[in-house]
């Protein structure tokens, strides 16, 4: 059994499975932290932006 090789078949295996993770992640409802923040700014914006338009 060669490390070399063990190194590279786990690589390979990543590069399987890193896509069909992020998949299974996305269906079932999971967001990567970037995602979320971004989407929590806007939600900021548009709250104040809702409450500017009622102080009219």
């Amino acid at each position: 059994m060669n490390i070399f090789n063990m190194a590279k078949d786990l690589k390979g295996m990543e590069k399987m499975m890193k896509p069909a993770l992020e998949k299974f992640m996305k269906d079932s409802g999971f967001v990567k932290k970037d995602v979320l923040d971004k989407l929590e700014k806007r939600v900021s914006e548009l709250e104040r932006s809702v409450k500017d338009l009622n102080n009219r």
